[in-house]
């Protein structure tokens, strides 16, 4: 997997404005900070912004734990033809053994289709704006050990899903 440069800023912002009806937004300073914070993903003409959080964080309503990844953006030049599949795959990989949650707007019915096929399960609501008036839905692919928190016990883990099955 691939992380942009500063050089490849001007072809990530092209993306965007592609899409400026779903990334209105999206600035470059900010983008070129997250370029030079090793925070984008840049292959076959595929961007994907993220950050892992550094403490614990709200997003909706869900708690998203320290470590946990943070999915920003993704956006394909090419809208269809694989490539943003074949690079997300690459970044679910990158990702082993850490949440992955996004927040999208709840008319992008494509991306939430997207995410579907990958298990993200929706876990909360949002909204955005002064206003609270874009609607959207919090989504979250589990892909940590359930041992992974201190108070949970590994036994009552096993003792669970005995009982249960």
């Amino acid at each position: 997997m691939n992380h942009a440069t500063v050089d490849n800023l001007d072809e990530i912002m092209d993306v965007f404005k592609q899409y400026k009806d779903i990334f209105p937004h999206i600035r470059s300073d900010k983008i070129q900070r997250m370029i030079k914070s090793n925070n984008v993903v840049w292959e076959e003409k595929v961007l994907i912004t993220y950050n892992h959080y550094q403490r614990k964080q709200r997003v909706g309503k869900y708690e998203a734990q320290k470590g946990d990844c943070i999915l920003h953006q993704i956006a394909a030049k090419n809208q269809g033809d694989g490539s943003g599949r074949r690079v997300f795959e690459d970044f679910l990989k990158f990702n082993t053994n850490r949440d992955i949650v996004l927040s999208v707007r709840a008319a992008n019915d494509r991306a939430i289709s997207f995410y579907k096929k990958y298990g993200f399960i929706k876990v909360s609501d949002i909204t955005w704006g002064k206003d609270s008036q874009v609607k959207g839905e919090v989504y979250l692919l589990e892909q940590k050990p359930l041992f992974r928190y201190k108070e949970n016990n590994f036994e009552e883990i096993i003792s669970y899903s005995r009982t249960t099955n």
